[in-house]
């Protein structure tokens, strides 16, 4: 089985301490948005740091809390492939992208279905605008010992995860927003521009 995996991100700082997944847009909810997307796994799960866990009491979702302090995603994604006993694999996505899709989603899993049917388990993440998106795609337990044995070392960037597991990237369908982040206050800002006009 595949779970949805929420990541919630860090302190917020250049969010001046706003709890991005609450954040509204179009009279909903960041979260309201993402587990939208998510709504085509069996389970999604929600990955916090440990001092901040209180602040999603009000989600309801299973959390799970990072056992790697100050490890970032990959951390976070390593404490959910470790944590969550139910899952062969977790389909990750960050607080601060409401703009994801369910077909964003749903194309990405095809590709993840179509090694995982020859016997491969990829990691395998979304391509857009000439990037790509560690932040939005499949980690399957299979890439757990690489991961541990990263944190280990001290090296917590993803963009190494991808290249020691020689990752898949999708190239998704023309007009996919997996890419816009809403990071800042700025950011935000514009997205709530956009609705108006």
């Amino acid at each position: 089985m595949v779970a949805g995996y929420i990541l919630t991100g860090g302190k917020s700082r250049r969010m001046e301490g706003r709890t991005k997944l609450f954040l509204s847009y179009q009279g909903r909810s960041f979260y309201a948005f993402i587990q939208c997307a998510l709504d085509v796994f069996p389970a999604v799960y929600l990955s916090v740091a440990e001092e901040n866990a209180s602040l999603y009491a009000s989600i309801p979702l299973p959390k799970i809390v990072d056992i790697y302090s100050d490890a970032g995603p990959l951390g976070g994604i390593c404490s959910g492939l470790k944590l969550c006993h139910g899952a062969d694999a977790l389909f990750v996505t960050a607080c601060d992208t409401p703009l994801i899709s369910r077909e964003d989603v749903k194309e990405v899993m095809a590709v993840y279905q179509a090694y995982r049917d020859r016997g491969e388990e990829k990691i395998i993440v979304a391509e857009s605008g000439g990037r790509v998106h560690p932040l939005f795609g499949v980690y399957p337990k299979a890439a757990f010992g690489v991961m541990e044995a990263m944190l280990l070392e001290g090296d917590y960037k993803m963009r190494n995860l991808l290249d020691k597991t020689k990752a898949v990237s999708v190239l998704l369908s023309k007009g996919s927003q997996v890419g816009r982040n809403i990071n800042t206050l700025e950011d935000y800002k514009v997205l709530k521009e956009e609705v108006l006009c």
